[in-house]
């Protein structure tokens, strides 16, 4: 899709006097070593402009990109407890860890908070919304598998975020937003104020620095429904239900965490004689996130009385602080060859803590705040690119050639919490109580701390080296061709490759290309080693037995002894075939079909001693030495090489600028993103647990990789500029999208098709001040509340509204935004 137009397809009134330049001639240098118009590309390109972003009404990257481009989405499912923090950027419904992201065409760092539940479970791809908005000038998107070019997870495509480079002037954008509604009277609507600052400043002779600030005050959402009058919230009273029982039963807070956010950074450059200049840029973000789990009632074994007389809801928090420093010299004439050698530093320091909570089994010694530990995910990219153009006198055009090599270190560490965040203080309620003779769970409830064993710090490096081809056959046809090498210490070794073609049918009016590349994602190192032990009991047969909940590394004893193995790069071919069509001034249309298969698809596998199979299981870890008995229970979760699978879809844009004179100018722009996801095969495991009934990928899994997203998103949007006023209507259809259960087809999730609307008005007050209000969702539209089978099976302590956590457009309805930005 080479919507190149987009960059001002949804701009304010500040570009309107821009609008009668040549929006489709917007220069590009994702996914191609020649800087270029976006339309006159091999691999479809879009671009999004800082103002479409701020037309969105949002302060997040995140969720402007997701109101933007119709092949985006935000992973929609649940990550755990501890992911709640960040949603995950993908691409054409593939997985998080599998779009790169880079900042000014350099690697961007991961998150160290991995995500512990979906098709994305133990991924942890960069989180966007530590990038500060403030600083973005325009962002591309490059649809097509680039690891030929760029290296590991550029599988689904790239988003390379480029940074705003002014010697001069500034912005400054102030807002207020919040949704419409809340559930019950404990949210807060998702009230949010940010403010954002730039400023360009002159370096040196002819060179810049811009630096950007971000600052950002969101309380949480919720849609959260009510306990039911089936589950008793106080203890009985003299053998008779508590009166209070009658009273507001609204105690959830379900839905997107409050957030409190400080960010700062800088892009320079400057020359340091006539042939070479000096580039840096940096960001550092320091975010507070706090979010709920589910509600504990005063009756509930999980519960001290006189802690809590009226039950509670832990409130995890994490504290994160993030930072990349990038810096590079660059010049013209090496030997004949343009050259680039840089070095990028990126560090994610996460912090947990739960909050609000007990750990029931101290008894009433127990305290309410815990650490639960912490997370660092490092990362140090070297980089060297050497470019020239060599005339071979076989074509009139030269041979562009590029080479280059790469240094990566990676890190993870894994910090245990304190003590009493996962202890076992043996409580037993006593007799005459609520819950007598009953052993609360160990740990902090909600979440408990990372245990010693948990705890540990890993660190990879890999070598790559690439060579890229560009030649110009004849004035119409082009060819690329590109190869890379990576060497890893810890997996496999790999190689990929990309063929790429365009050719102009009819110069300047109509263009044909294809892409052929196969592609890689290296296993993350906290898909490799991430672990977590939760300890709880479980009631079987009306007996309570303790449960171990692990979430075990792929050199886990337990793991290796149910059939893990260390983890091998997921693998891709990608395949795509794109018609490019201008055929007048101001009118562009791009279709892209494209297949892409990914074989040995990383995926978690849960196996239990309390489920089906589970004797089989119980009789493999006996064999392994671990001493399980019938009066214990065992749950493993680890990450595998599992399922090979397909993607196919179509991309879709048209963009037509169109004059009206006194009327003004309306730029109408139409996408669509077509997508199916099946799965070709399964990798069995051992003949012992299939034999006992034991599933290589469970239903839910199969559903995370295959109906979780819709199948179609199409969206119409209109901007029309007129005087010192423009309006940009914008509709979106989201096909259904389905959560599948391990408990059959009656338990799935089902999101029905919806059709979204969005507004944006804005009003050039000045030549330095515009406004704007709008809103995403205007009608309100929330996905249906689960069926009561779903319900049931959810786990959920609240009902109506019950949302599914796979809803594309969100649970919490339709929001509203103010703003005034300055520029001068």
């Amino acid at each position: 899709m080479t919507t190149a137009i987009l960059a001002i397809s949804q701009s304010s009134a500040w570009a309107a006097d821009d609008a009668a330049d040549d929006g489709l001639s917007t220069i590009v240098v994702t996914g191609t070593r020649i800087s270029r118009a976006a339309n006159q590309t091999m691999s479809p390109v879009s671009v999004i402009s800082s103002d479409q972003l701020s037309a969105t009404g949002r302060a997040s990257l995140k969720d402007a990109l997701i109101a933007i481009d119709p092949s985006y989405a935000n992973s929609p499912v649940y990550a755990g407890q501890l992911g709640f923090a960040g949603k995950a950027a993908t691409l054409r419904g593939l997985a998080a860890n599998e779009t790169l992201v880079l900042i000014n065409g350099r690697r961007r760092h991961s998150q160290a908070l991995p995500y512990v539940s979906g098709s994305s479970a133990g991924q942890s791809p960069t989180d966007l919304d530590l990038i500060p908005a403030s600083a973005i000038d325009h962002v591309e998107v490059l649809r097509d598998g680039a690891a030929a070019q760029y290296g590991s997870d550029a599988i689904a495509g790239v988003i390379n975020i480029i940074l705003k480079s002014s010697d001069h002037g500034g912005s400054a954008d102030l807002s207020y937003g919040q949704y419409g509604e809340t559930v019950g009277k404990l949210g807060d609507f998702g009230r949010t104020e940010s403010a954002q600052l730039s400023q360009g400043f002159t370096l040196g002779d002819g060179g810049f620095v811009t630096v950007f600030a971000d600052l950002l005050n969101a309380a949480n959402t919720n849609y959260g429904g009510y306990v039911p009058y089936t589950t008793r919230i106080y203890p009985l009273v003299n053998g008779q239900p508590d009166p209070r029982e009658n009273q507001d039963r609204y105690k959830q807070i379900a839905g997107q965490p409050a957030r409190k956010k400080a960010a700062v950074g800088y892009n320079l450059e400057t020359g340091l004689n006539d042939d070479v200049t000096a580039y840096s840029n940096a960001t550092y973000t320091y975010r507070h996130s706090a979010g709920f789990t589910w509600y504990r009632t005063a009756a509930s074994a999980q519960n001290i009385p006189s802690i809590y007389p009226d039950g509670y809801m832990p409130e995890l928090v994490t504290n994160d602080s993030d930072y990349q420093v990038i810096a590079g010299l660059k010049g013209k004439d090496f030997l004949g060859w343009a050259w680039d050698v840089s070095s990028s530093l990126g560090q994610d320091v996460v912090h947990a803590y739960n909050n609000g909570t007990l750990n029931p089994s101290l008894g009433t010694a127990s305290p309410r705040d815990f650490y639960l530990g912490s997370l660092i995910s490092t990362e140090w990219v070297n980089d060297v690119d050497l470019k020239r153009q060599v005339d071979t006198t076989l074509f009139k055009a030269p041979l562009t050639v590029a080479v280059g090599g790469e240094f990566r270190l990676n890190g993870f560490k894994e910090g245990e919490g304190e003590y009493l965040s996962y202890a076992n203080g043996g409580y037993v309620f006593p007799a005459g109580q609520t819950n007598a003779g009953i052993k609360p769970n160990p740990g902090a409830s909600g979440v408990s701390g990372f245990t010693p064993a948990d705890a540990g710090s890993h660190w990879r490096h890999d070598w790559a080296g690439y060579v890229d081809l560009d030649q110009r056959l004849t004035d119409r046809w082009e060819v690329g061709l590109a190869g890379r090498y990576e060497f890893y210490n810890d997996v496999a070794n790999t190689l990929s490759g990309k063929v790429s073609t365009r050719y102009d049918l009819v110069d300047g009016l109509l263009a044909v290309r294809g892409n052929i590349n196969s592609g890689f994602h290296a296993p993350s190192l906290q898909q490799q080693f991430f672990s977590s032990t939760t300890n709880s009991y479980t009631t079987v047969a009306g007996v309570q037995k303790p449960l171990s909940a692990v979430t075990a590394a792929v050199n886990n004893p337990m793991a290796i002894a149910l059939g893990g193995r260390d983890l091998k790069p997921e693998k891709s071919v990608n395949k795509s075939v794109g018609v490019v069509l201008t055929p007048f001034k101001d009118f562009e249309a791009s279709v892209d079909a494209y297949q892409i298969n990914v074989t040995n698809q990383i995926v978690p596998v849960t196996m239990s001693t309390a489920t089906t199979g589970g004797a089989a299981v119980r009789k493999i870890l006996q064999a392994a030495g671990y001493a399980l008995n019938a009066a214990n229970e065992y749950s493993v979760v680890y990450e595998r090489n599992a399922a090979n699978t397909v993607t196919k879809g179509i991309d879709l844009s048209i963009s037509y600028r169109t004059h009206h004179g006194d009327l003004g100018d309306v730029t109408w722009t139409v996408q669509s993103n077509q997508n199916f996801h099946a799965i070709n095969s399964i990798n069995p495991l051992a003949s012992a647990l299939t034999a006992a009934g034991v599933a290589a990928v469970d239903r839910q899994t199969i559903g995370y990789l295959t109906t979780v997203y819709p199948r179609n998103v199409t969206r119409f949007s209109a901007t029309w500029f007129i005087d010192d006023f423009d309006v940009t209507p914008r509709v979106s259809r989201y096909s259904q999208a389905r959560n599948l259960s391990n408990n059959g087809a009656a338990a799935d999730e089902t999101v029905k098709p919806a059709f979204i609307f969005d507004l944006d008005l804005g009003w050039r007050v000045t030549e330095y001040l515009k406004l704007s209000i709008g809103g995403q969702n205007i009608f309100n539209k929330r996905p249906e509340t689960l069926s009561a089978v779903a319900q049931s099976y959810s786990g959920f302590p609240q009902v109506n509204p019950n949302y599914s956590t796979v809803s594309p457009y969100g649970d919490d309805g339709g929001y509203y935004y103010a703003k005034a930005s300055f520029k001068w």
